[in-house]
């Protein structure tokens, strides 16, 4: 008998065949979607992670105001778990390619920062070259000569011409976008370079490289390597602080060496005593030798500035300055946070769905419950049936979920950002934890469903599940009551309305998982406008200007008026505008520490031209008044701020000062302050240095244009560095590009999990009324209008949970939108129109083509087999 039954349990999968897939649907594309998402943030930080320990990333980068010298390497070496290796790097301007290229020096024995060989292969002799992989992309090509000869004016190298043998890439940059800033050229680097140690001329090494041993089984970026970096930081600033004036007393008795060397030469040429040389002696030298007084000086000169030597200053550089090191963070924290909404609503409807179709299903087999138990069985021998039917559905869903989801999601998503990054491909590992959270929530879905569902029958008589269940009653819907109404309907409208309250739990079922799908569907249109809409937002209507120049010091009015006189010298230039820029933060408990850019327009009148200062929500313009600051509106919404509010920030040197709030104004990159001269005045009690100017074009420059403007105004010993505005927005555009992969993929689940839904309710629509619909056809129906007497509730249905999805779904946008923001970004709130009815249209088009596939099976109902099941 119990073969008998577990045979029966088998045969059952087979004849219910699309039952049974549409629950392993629905549960595999849930399980995916969830694990996907969940373990795609992991993995990207993994594959960075891994990349850094294969190529042994440093975790410091020292550099000291005098160079470092061998002993300073000692030094830094005998601090406790440290290794470190000293290395050479100098920047060349190619005036010719207006490139700027950071040449650093190659060891074969050097085992940090180890870069990996894309194309050719390492330098070997002295004349050999590689350059960065991105140099491709301009245009350098293998065995091609690479020659700075007519640029090394500082005679930097011992040779200028040399062979390119390969292309690297290297774990210190693994943005594709920027290589970092320097003060020479146009002031950002476009590639790097590397060459043996021998061929600089330099006496002192440019940095040190650092590696702390503790770190060593830390992943980067997690919370550990942060918190022990720190610490390992300020210990070896502690120890280099200590051995500041030891550096110092070994530079001045090596240099002090040299020069007595040279005095002594002077002394054997000339028979003269330096110590003790009187005026006479000087004039008769200078009579005999005219040359000689300037030596003489050249000497003296060397020595005062042996004598003025200070201590060394040093500066430590963690990875976090490295270009795209924490912007890669930012972005994989994004995905990850993507997951804490969207699977869930998957998991949601796949329950609903799973209910439903069990409950069709268990309805179905009420006779066949009844004989099992008139025959003696067990309830659980009976339930091991639809608990076997769903443990198989929701587990086989599951483990294809967990293979694609943990594989192919991560595999799409981190190619997506493929074009911002060179990291190595990424790594798939299963993650137990989420695997059986997945398992958990699946066989909850199915298993749960079953067991919800079959909890009442299997307490029944026998004889009670052995007659067929009564069909629901007819009611009186609401509309019926509303007479002027309803009298206008026709009779095929009027049963349409019947039949959806009639089967309420149905209705439900569908209208709840139509507006699922539909809300993740807008959710995943509007976070594309969102994310997308703030670089026309943020560079075009909030920011006029175009670029920035910095200054090493304020400017006095003589530099002042040839730097004005030089920007009069560029096509379309339109104006100017001083502005004094310093870097504060601000701290509360619950929020993390903020860094905000405080700026001061030197003519606060101007500032208009350049930059505008608007309520989001009521388009109210603002100006800069000497009442208070005006602030972005992420800041006041983190520290929770509205005019009249004081704000505390502090500033580098940890003094603390308290700014009153004016405005808030709309902003979605970075968090600023603007005020005045005289609130600043007012404020700090001093007068602001201005040290930056904005720089306004009434044409957008070209990015030729742009980089010919900074190499002019980078010639100027009194700048420091001149940006544009352009580099910003390429890099936005760029991450906003890569997002709408991972948008277009939410969008296309959404779409598959709403034609699964369409399918399955469709099909149990269609099996419950099977004998209703046989019997119209027998009535004299054609199949065009059995179809349409069905459809016509699955487009109204259709219809209502668009209806809703539409509010759900800006709901959902609203919450997802607070979620993947980070702390210095704001995403635009709104949805735009057009993503409405983009998304009604997908939810619309899935709905069509199930149709087209019911059509069919309608047309195949067997009316004489429909007609024979007993009352």
């Amino acid at each position: 008998m119990k073969k008998a039954m577990r045979r029966s349990n088998w045969r059952e999968i087979w004849q219910s065949k699309t039952r049974f897939f549409s629950i392993l649907s629905i549960i595999f594309l849930g399980v995916a979607f969830y694990v996907g998402l969940r373990a795609t943030g992991p993995d990207m930080l993994e594959t960075a992670a891994s990349y850094y320990r294969k190529q042994n990333l440093a975790d410091t980068r020292v550099v000291s105001t005098l160079g470092l010298t061998d002993k300073d390497i000692e030094i830094i070496k005998r601090t406790e778990g440290v290794k470190v290796e000293g290395r050479y790097f100098q920047d060349i301007n190619l005036s010719q390619e207006n490139q700027v290229f950071r040449i650093l020096s190659y060891d074969s024995k050097q085992t940090l920062n180890r870069v990996v060989a894309t194309k050719g292969r390492l330098p070997s002799k002295p004349n050999e070259i590689v350059l960065d992989d991105f140099a491709r992309q301009k245009g350098y090509k293998l065995n091609q000569d690479f020659d700075f000869s007519a640029d090394d004016s500082a005679k930097a190298f011992k040779r200028q011409t040399f062979k390119i043998v390969g292309f690297v890439k290297s774990p210190e940059f693994i943005e594709n976008i920027s290589r970092g800033n320097t003060t020479i050229g146009k002031g950002s680097i476009d590639c790097f370079a590397l060459v043996l140690p021998d061929n600089f001329t330099q006496p002192a090494y440019s940095e040190a490289l650092v590696k702390y041993a503790d770190l060593a089984n830390s992943d980067a970026y997690s919370t550990q390597y942060e918190n022990r970096l720190k610490k390992d930081e300020k210990k070896l600033k502690k120890h280099l602080k200590q051995n500041a004036a030891v550096s110092l007393d070994d530079r001045k008795n090596e240099q002090q060496k040299l020069l007595d060397q040279e005095k002594a030469k002077f002394q054997q040429r000339t028979s003269l005593n330096l110590d003790e040389l009187s005026s006479d002696q000087l004039t008769g030298l200078t009579a005999l030798n005219p040359e000689l007084p300037k030596q003489l000086e050249t000497l003296k000169v060397q020595q005062q500035r042996i004598d003025s030597l200070a201590a060394p200053e040093y500066h430590l550089f963690a990875r976090a300055d490295n270009p795209g090191y924490s912007e890669y963070k930012d972005n994989a924290e994004r995905i990850s946070s993507l997951a804490s909404v969207f699977p869930w609503i998957f998991f949601l409807i796949a329950a609903l769905v799973t209910l439903t179709t069990m409950t069709r299903m268990v309805e179905e087999k009420r006779s066949e419950l009844g004989t099992f138990k008139a025959l003696g069985y067990r309830n659980g021998e009976i339930a091991e049936k639809y608990l076997l039917y769903a443990t198989l559905a929701g587990g086989s869903g599951t483990l294809l979920g967990l293979a694609v989801g943990f594989y192919l999601l991560p595999i799409i998503i981190f190619n997506a950002y493929g074009q911002l990054y060179n990291l190595e491909n990424v790594v798939t590992p299963w993650y137990l934890s989420y695997s059986l959270i997945a398992l958990a929530v699946a066989l909850t879905c199915s298993a749960g469903s079953a067991w919800f569902v079959l909890r009442y029958d299997l307490k029944a008589a026998p004889a009670i599940l052995m007659q067929p269940k009564a069909p629901k009653k007819g009611k009186r819907i609401f509309l019926e009551r509303m007479t002027f109404i309803w009298r206008r309907l026709s009779f095929s409208q009027k049963v349409t309305l019947r039949n959806l309250f009639r089967y309420k739990q149905r209705m439900l079922m569908t209208v709840i998982g139509i507006a699922g799908c539909m809300s993740m569907i807008i959710t995943g249109f509007g976070l594309r406008d969102s994310i997308g809409d703030i670089v026309t937002l943020q560079f075009d209507k909030l920011w006029h200007y175009q670029g920035t120049t910095v200054f090493k010091a304020t400017p006095s009015a003589e530099e002042e008026q040839r730097y004005v006189d030089e920007l009069k010298t560029f096509s379309n230039y339109q104006d100017h505008l001083f502005a004094s820029l310093e870097t504060f933060t601000a701290q509360k408990e619950g929020v993390s520490k903020q860094e905000i850019s405080l700026s001061v327009p030197k003519m606060k009148d101007q500032l208009a031209e350049f930059l505008s200062f608007r309520d989001r929500k009521t388009d109210q313009h603002y100006s800069l008044t000497d009442e208070g600051v005006i602030i972005n509106e992420k800041l006041a919404k983190l520290f929770d701020l509205k005019k009249g509010s004081r704000l505390e920030i502090k500033s580098i040197s940890g003094e603390v000062y308290s700014v009153k709030v004016a405005a808030v104004a709309e902003n979605y990159v970075r968090h600023f302050i603007y005020m005045t001269p005289s609130y600043y005045q007012k404020t700090f009690d001093k007068q602001p240095e201005y040290n930056t100017d904005l720089l306004l074009f009434s044409k957008e420059p070209s990015k030729r244009t742009e980089d010919r403007m900074a190499k002019q105004l980078m010639e100027n010993s009194e700048i420091a560095n001149v940006s544009f505005m352009s580099k910003s927005r390429d890099a936005l555009k760029d991450t906003v590009q890569s997002l709408n992969i991972i948008m277009w993929v939410l969008i296309v689940s959404a779409g598959l999990l709403a034609f699964i839904v369409l399918y399955n309710l469709t099909n149990i629509n269609i099996s419950e009324r099977i004998r209703e619909l046989s019997t119209i056809k027998v009535l004299g129906f054609y199949d065009n209008e059995v179809v349409r007497y069905v459809y016509r509730e699955n487009i109204l249905l259709t219809l209502m949970g668009i209806f809703f999805g539409l509010f759900l779904g800006k709901i959902e946008h609203g919450y997802i939108l607070q979620t993947v923001e980070l702390d210095m970004t704001m995403f635009s709130p709104d949805i735009q129109p057009f993503s409405y009815i983009y998304a009604s249209l997908i939810t619309l088009f899935f709905t069509l083509i199930v149709g087209i596939i019911m059509y069919f099976r309608l047309k195949k109902i067997d009316m004489i087999e429909a007609l024979k099941a007993n009352d």
